[in-house]
């Protein structure tokens, strides 16, 4: 894209816009399913999950100040392992993309009904699709400036509501007397992370927002980092504060956010974290959908997609590939409603894709660092990784060995035709 820094992310910009890539939805139910494995331990997983990010992150913030591209990871794996890694990266890319975001977004419709009872479901994850391809529209200056907002209120809310019940719940909310689910165990502990784990994703979507952050060799690494300490933080306190104070109420696993804010605020509680999901919701399809955008201007760039998916209009937008992601994206939330897919399907798909290109990005690193004491970082990473990957399910890896499958065979496709010419 354009290299004028007009309109571009500045680093408090571009740590929101990470912050609420990263922090979607589900925290709303994990810190109660952490708590249902591990019982008094359930903030222990949180902690176990985010050391094991730090290797990953620090192989992120090295791409990112070393290569930083519209390509997020597609640009990393073809530095570091050549072009037909980066095809391979590149569709299960585009395919993760396609199925996950609009699971997202049909998720935040659940959130959405609460606040706005006569919406359909597929009514408000088109609504809040539409949103944040306005938002794309309007420029990452405002919609940055939009997501920083969005971001601060949502941690605000979040940390207020938690710690609102540490410090002003009735007495009688601190029961403990009632038996946990499961007995505070490091046997629950390791059942706990593979749960949390999902709610650390989202660094690499945020690489694919590159070429629209100022000073990006600087600004990329420090808002990974600053968006890393702050998540992991509100992550642990958060989880620390149910495990210590829940019961064995099964409404402390279903919703515990809810919980902590009946609490101390009453009936009110509900409606306020109703809320604040909602808010959640739509700052995470918005960063999600602008990252993904991006990803389809850069295949359009690379000569997988259209090149004309890699045209700018006036103001240095790419407003095709925008359009075309919509499109995309609203097609698969109108199929899934129609042929009455799940979200569970689409995210059991989608979403284990992403430690596939954690693992894709410490390859790459261990590669560039081959005889180097910086390797063994990317020794911890693949390590941690395919830990992760042991617990995928045989669809989920189907899917993404089909879509790798696919780059491949474009890679081969691609170098046949060159060869031929």
């Amino acid at each position: 894209m354009s290299n004028e820094s007009s309109g571009k992310m500045g680093i408090v910009a571009a740590t929101a816009m990470s912050i609420t890539i990263v922090v979607g939805a589900g925290l709303l139910v994990l810190p109660g399913l952490s708590f249902s494995l591990a019982g008094r331990l359930g903030y222990v997983p949180w902690l176990a999950v985010a050391v094991l990010m730090i290797p990953l992150l620090a192989i992120f913030s090295y791409f990112a100040r070393e290569m930083p591209s519209a390509g997020g990871v597609v640009g990393y794996a073809r530095a570091s392992l050549g072009s037909s890694a980066a095809s391979m990266a590149e569709v299960i890319v585009l395919g993760t993309f396609s199925l996950g975001i609009p699971a997202i977004a049909l998720i935040g419709a659940v959130y959405l009904q609460q606040i706005l009872p006569g919406l359909s479901v597929p009514g408000a994850a088109l609504g809040t699709l539409t949103v944040a391809y306005l938002a794309g529209v309007v420029g990452l200056r405002i919609s940055g400036a939009l997501q920083t907002a969005m971001a601060a209120l949502i941690v605000v809310g979040l940390l207020g509501i938690a710690l609102g019940y540490l410090f002003f719940a009735a007495p009688g909310s601190f029961a403990t007397d009632e038996p946990v689910v499961v007995s505070a165990s490091w046997q629950g502990v390791a059942l706990a992370i593979p749960v949390v784990l999902f709610a650390f994703t989202g660094w690499e979507m945020t690489a694919f927002l590159a070429e629209d952050m100022k000073d990006v060799k600087r600004t990329l690494p420090v808002s990974i980092w600053a968006s890393f300490v702050l998540v992991t933080f509100m992550y642990v306190l958060i989880a620390w504060i149910v495990a210590s104070h829940a019961t064995g109420d099964e409404r402390w696993t279903r919703a515990p956010f809810v919980q902590l804010a009946r609490g101390w605020l009453g009936s009110a509680g509900a409606q306020i974290v109703a809320l604040i999901a909602s808010l959640l919701v739509i700052a995470n399809v918005i960063a999600a959908f602008l990252a993904a955008s991006r990803a389809v201007f850069s295949a359009g760039r690379d000569g997988l997609l259209p090149r004309r998916l890699a045209s700018l209009n006036r103001r240095q937008q790419p407003l095709i590939a925008m359009t075309c992601t919509y499109l995309l994206f609203a097609s698969v939330i109108t199929f899934s409603q129609l042929a009455q897919v799940g979200v569970d399907t689409l995210l059991q798909l989608a979403g284990q894709n992403f430690f596939v290109l954690y693992l894709c990005a410490a390859v790459g690193y261990a590669k560039l660092h081959r005889g180097h004491p910086q390797r063994w970082i990317a020794y911890a990473a693949a390590v941690s990784v395919l830990a992760m990957m042991s617990l995928f399910s045989m669809p989920g890896l189907l899917y993404c060995g089909t879509l790798a499958a696919v780059g491949g065979w474009v890679a081969w496709t691609r170098e046949r035709r060159t060869r031929l010419a």
